[in-house]
């Protein structure tokens, strides 16, 4: 869950002043200008935020949920046991992760708000798909973190389908952990406790 916390956060609030377009791929521009309009509503609703911690919510869906394919990172995530559910399995599962991921996005944004990011021109790495690379400043002498955003072009734009820290890949992350619990579970008890994960953090805010 670590992991999917620090990489929304990033996504969504670490940004400085985007670079020149002109120097920037489709790709590189989405995640720059993403980051630094979700930067910018953060700060201006700092106040709001501290009393209405569901406002989170609302400013995670709109960031991300445009640009993010949550299709192709269930389907990436679950593997073969995405081969093997049911249409209605599938659905169920998809809703619920695209909350997970939302909603604990929501609850690390404001966190990581005054964070800074320096990010590295895009790199091809395979027909329309790139990767856009950031460095994070953590402020205590430590590296920097490595960031990277792998987007992929379809037909109505650039989406993000991963993220990886410091090498450590989002999906494959969630893949090693939700195979276990499918092994233990089956496909319904996975869904029925990210929705009871899911249930119990609505009900705190």
């Amino acid at each position: 869950m670590r992991l999917w916390l620090l990489a929304a956060a990033l996504f969504g609030v670490l940004a400085g002043e985007p670079a020149a377009a002109e120097a920037q791929s489709p790709a590189q521009l989405l995640v720059e200008t993403t980051s630094t309009q979700v930067l910018n509503e953060l700060r201006a609703e700092s106040a709001a935020i501290s009393s209405n911690p569901a406002l989170l919510d609302t400013i995670a869906q709109k960031a991300v949920l445009p640009h993010f394919d949550f299709e192709r990172m269930s389907q990436r995530v679950l593997g073969q046991h995405w081969r093997k559910a049911t249409p209605e399995q599938r659905g169920r599962f998809m809703a619920e992760f695209t909350t997970l991921l939302v909603r604990t996005y929501a609850t690390a944004v404001f966190e990581y708000r005054e964070s800074e990011v320096r990010f590295m021109p895009a790199r091809e790495l395979g027909d329309k798909i790139q990767r856009i690379r950031s460095l994070v400043d953590r402020r205590d002498g430590r590296p920097p973190l490595q960031v990277d955003y792998d987007v992929f072009e379809r037909a109505d734009g650039w989406k993000v389908m991963d993220v990886a820290i410091n090498g450590i890949s989002l999906v494959v992350s969630y893949r090693s952990g939700f195979n276990t619990d499918v092994a233990k579970l089956g496909m319904d008890g996975l869904i029925d406790q990210i929705a009871q994960h899911n249930a119990a953090r609505a009900a705190i805010q």
